[in-house]
């Protein structure tokens, strides 16, 4: 059932570039007896016409959240020749049809867009693809390439991934990048075996090796049932674009708004909190938080894009409070007050997570990531938890 209808006017030379853009429901779907709003926040159920905020785009935030970015986004405009001009993000939508991540799909006709078809090469010649292209663009023959298409022109993020079958379930492969300093595969891995045993949701993983590759495949949990689950940025709730000052507390009051379980949800967002702060994943960005439409309603998705500190940033995107973008032991206390926790239940997470993440040796070896390294960041987890 079509759920609604996109306009976006042409550029406005006179005002650099900027575009207008309009949502509005279909009758139909607002009729439907199981609607639900696309963003609670900003595109409610309303037979109104919904202006954009984003002059640059013409889009709400919830249908630039289908977008892939950097990696994804480049294979699309390779896959379909579009040239700088038809680059904008309404053109990108229509040419990833019915293959982004999440429930919606988009088409400019009449008809719904088809699925991908499968992809048409093995695996590992499929991440030794992804790899030339990553370095050369111009090395890969065809063949690979329609499969590189088809398998990874939608995920998200800026490093290469692909959209593959792993017995019987759809799963996100992340692969090695040509410019990575450190086993970033299997560094994520032992980050979510930590996470796992810190108490947070994630996703199920494994490393899986393919010919002389090795990638980290995740269950997707936008795909449920037979069907896809719609999905929400923290990103499009807080409306941030560009640069933005934001922080945990504002992040926990976006899901307290919107969240059908808020007692779960938000010592779970607290719990990833304190395990950013105490791993090091500085890169917190909006974008790494979302909520997903399920049975019971709008609820935060299980933790994902979880590292240490690997790009020796120092500093997280998003603030801690008082003490800024570079947390201590006293700001997560007072984090869990603004968070509404007791200080019982905001002390037995911190003691949980701190638990967990003395244990990241342990995870490491099993993950298989170098001893230099799991010692490296070893020490820098050694020092939060004393700070």
């Amino acid at each position: 059932m079509p759920v609604g209808e996109i306009r976006i006017s042409d550029p406005d030379r006179t005002a650099g570039g900027r575009r207008r853009g309009e949502f509005r429901y279909a009758r139909a779907y607002l009729n439907h007896p199981e609607a639900r709003a696309l963003d609670p926040v900003h595109l409610p159920l309303a037979p109104n016409v919904f202006s954009a905020s984003a002059p640059e785009s013409g889009l709400h935030g919830v249908f630039e959240d289908s977008l892939p970015d950097s990696w994804g986004r480049a294979l699309l405009i390779r896959q379909h020749h579009l040239a700088r001009s038809n680059q904008h993000p309404a053109y990108l939508l229509d040419c990833l049809g019915a293959n982004g991540l999440g429930a919606l799909v988009y088409s400019s006709r009449d008809e719904p867009p088809t699925p991908a078809l499968s992809v048409l090469c093995g695996t590992e010649d499929l991440i030794e693809a992804a790899q030339r292209y990553e370095r050369d663009p111009s090395s890969v023959e065809e063949l690979h390439l329609r499969a590189l298409f088809q398998a990874a022109s939608s995920p998200g993020g800026a490093r290469p991934k692909l959209l593959l079958e792993d017995q019987g379930r759809s799963c996100l492969a992340k692969l090695a990048s040509a410019h990575d300093s450190y086993d970033i595969v299997r560094l994520e891995a032992a980050s979510l075996a930590l996470a796992r045993s810190a108490g947070l949701d994630v996703p199920n993983f494994r490393i899986a090796t393919f010919g002389r590759h090795t990638a980290l495949l995740i269950e997707r949990f936008d795909c449920a049932n037979g069907g896809r689950r719609h999905m929400l940025s923290a990103q499009t709730l807080l409306d941030a674009r560009g640069w933005y000052q934001l922080g945990y507390v504002d992040l926990a009051d976006s899901i307290r708004a919107v969240s059908d379980a808020p007692e779960r949800d938000l010592p779970m967002l607290y719990r990833q909190a304190v395990l950013n702060a105490i791993l090091g994943n500085t890169d917190d960005h909006l974008k790494n938080f979302s909520l997903q439409d399920t049975d019971v309603g709008w609820c935060l998705t299980p933790a994902y894009d979880l590292l240490p500190d690997v790009l020796n940033r120092s500093e997280h995107v998003l603030h801690f409070g008082s003490t800024g973008h570079c947390p201590t032991q006293a700001a997560l206390t007072a984090l869990g007050r603004a968070f509404g926790l007791s200080a019982f239940r905001a002390d037995s997470i911190r003691a949980e997570v701190a638990a967990a993440a003395t244990r990241w040796i342990e995870f490491c070896d099993q993950a298989g990531v170098p001893k230099n390294q799991s010692l490296h960041f070893a020490r820098d987890i050694e020092r939060r938890l004393a700070h």
